[in-house]
């Protein structure tokens, strides 16, 4: 019964990873994704609709807010992302950041 119970429970836990990728506001929905390096993958960020950036990390509001046009910019970084949903091929994965660390603002213009 025990493990049973301890089995469903590590079932309704979020799958979270660590990947190193690039945050970037794209046309769309989900408006905020991450490309992470080395693959093919897009992931979609659960955020307000509006791109508020409520939901984001600190240190990643705090550094891509100055920019003003979140098309203008991206944040490539280490993202702790928790998966919304099961991961399947040719689907976007919904995801949300939890934290965010190493991260470096690229420009566009």
């Amino acid at each position: 019964m025990i493990a049973t119970l301890a089995a469903i429970a590590l079932a309704l836990q979020p799958q979270c990873r660590i990947v190193h990728g690039r945050m970037f506001a794209a046309n769309g929905n989900p408006a905020l994704r991450i490309w992470v390096v080395g693959t093919k993958r897009i992931l979609g960020i659960d955020v307000d609709e509006d791109l508020a950036l409520d939901r984001l990390p600190a240190n990643v509001r705090k550094l891509w807010k100055p920019v003003g046009n979140l098309f203008d910019a991206s944040v490539y970084g280490d993202f702790r992302v928790c998966a919304r949903k099961p991961q399947r091929d040719g689907v976007m994965q919904m995801v949300t950041v939890t934290h965010a660390r190493n991260l470096v603002l690229a420009r566009y213009r």
